[in-house]
């Protein structure tokens, strides 16, 4: 379950990233319109809040906000680390570690 928080948190992060002129433009070269940075955006959103729901289940109200915002953090500094050594590498990674994050919870 704390791995299906991370990649939620790390996909969410990314496309959050991906909404922004900046980094939109060091992950594609060039900026996207308006429309798919506003999906972009709204997705991102709903993936942090997603990532919210696995964690209560797993360890209730009071420790499941604490342990979601830890989880937060380090996907984060992880799509911060990306952002700076690899930038193109997000568009590949933040879906594919949101795919494997939901097969491995399903499975485990």
């Amino acid at each position: 379950m704390n791995i299906l928080i991370f990649t939620t948190a790390f996909a969410g992060f990314g496309a959050l990233c991906l909404s922004m002129e900046r980094h939109a433009k060091q992950v594609f070269g060039v900026v996207p319109g308006a429309l798919p940075r506003l999906g972009a955006a709204i997705a991102g959103w709903a993936l942090l809040a997603g990532a919210l729901a696995p964690a209560l289940q797993r360890y209730g109200v009071s420790v499941g906000i604490t342990a979601w915002l830890g989880f937060l953090s380090l996907a984060a500094v992880a799509i911060g680390l990306l952002l700076s050594y690899a930038p193109r590498q997000i568009r590949y990674l933040a879906p594919a570690a949101l795919f494997l994050g939901v097969n491995l919870a399903w499975l485990f």
